[in-house]
């Protein structure tokens, strides 16, 4: 419900069970999805994550419900295993929430672009050369800079990109670091002054604005031969 609170808010079968569902048929296209109305192509996307996720579930009538720690599904959670990953300092990614993402006061269509981001489906150059439409060779980045356009390089290293981050902060008065994967930049941007819930919303508020812009910049530069700066 909280992953695709979209899909709830759709649905027609908010009241059924989980066993309900399963018996109803959960892969795409079965009866356990009913809406209220026609969904649209990035709903639909959703739809098709959410039953890729439920693909492999079986559930057990004779099993209890459980916990489960992510960071070690086997053994599960110990204050020590805790330990050890708070003094290593590699803290896990964190999920997006789709309330973080799918908010009333950012255009649905920055919604769906930063979604797309998050999974990694955007057509950046790596991605482009995965799936043989550009060559190896075009996938520098527009900036110049000599490096493969990837899509941790483009909104958080980027020489010129990534410099917006900078002078944002500089703006707002906030330092931190900028951590190359991209969910953890989305908390720590908006986590890093220790703000209050409603400064850390409208912290990512100003993310979502960031990131349009730099794809923007980028998109106008590869297909317009405009020159962009970060100021």
């Amino acid at each position: 419900m909280c992953s695709f609170s979209r899909l709830f808010e759709l649905s027609e079968n908010k009241m059924a069970t989980v066993a309900q569902m399963s018996v109803w048929g959960w892969v795409e296209g079965g009866e356990a999805w009913k809406w209220h109305r026609k969904l649209w192509a990035w709903e639909e996307a959703l739809v098709v994550e959410c039953s890729n996720m439920l693909l492999h579930i079986v559930l057990q009538v004779d099993s209890e419900d459980s916990w489960r720690w992510i960071l070690d599904p086997v053994a599960g959670y110990t204050v020590s295993g805790a330990y050890r990953v708070l003094t290593l300092g590699v803290p896990p990614t964190m999920h997006i929430l789709a309330t973080q993402l799918w908010r009333k006061d950012v255009p649905v269509k920055v919604s769906v672009f930063a979604w797309r981001l998050f999974r990694n489906r955007l057509p950046s150059k790596t991605n482009l050369f995965r799936r043989g439409i550009i060559s190896f060779e075009a996938q520098l980045c527009v900036s110049g800079c000599g490096h493969q356009e990837s899509k941790s390089h483009l909104f958080t290293t980027c020489p010129l990109f990534g410099q917006l981050w900078h002078l944002v902060r500089n703006w707002l008065s906030v330092f931190s670091a900028d951590p190359s994967n991209i969910q953890d930049h989305f908390y720590l941007f908006g986590t890093s002054a220790d703000f209050a819930k409603s400064r850390c919303s409208l912290m990512h508020l100003i993310w979502f604005a960031c990131l349009w812009m730099i794809w923007k910049g980028r998109n106008d530069r590869l297909f317009n031969n405009k020159e962009t700066s970060s100021t």
